[in-house]
């Protein structure tokens, strides 16, 4: 694989990406390397996660009645005196 490195003062790419504060000013190394794009294939390959059911250790039906009116009486509070 080819690439090309190079050690440079950070504001001549100042211009070109967002520099970090600590680095300006700065000689860094720049790296360049070639893009490789996954071909399509192996992407619909890939089944998509699922994440239903996930939480469910945290749910907590004691609070469960009390959180189906909690937006409305939040907001009720917020601007009863308006």
């Amino acid at each position: 694989m080819n690439f090309v490195r190079k050690v440079a003062n950070s504001n001549i790419l100042a211009s070109i990406i967002d520099i970090p504060e600590n680095l300006r000013n700065k000689k860094v190394e720049i790296l360049i390397f070639p893009y490789e794009n996954l071909d399509s294939e192996a992407i619909i390959d890939q089944k998509p996660k699922r994440v239903r059911g996930l939480l469910e250790k945290y749910k907590n039906k004691d609070l469960q009645n009390i959180e189906n009116g909690a937006w409305a009486k939040a907001v009720a509070d917020k601007h009863e005196d308006s």
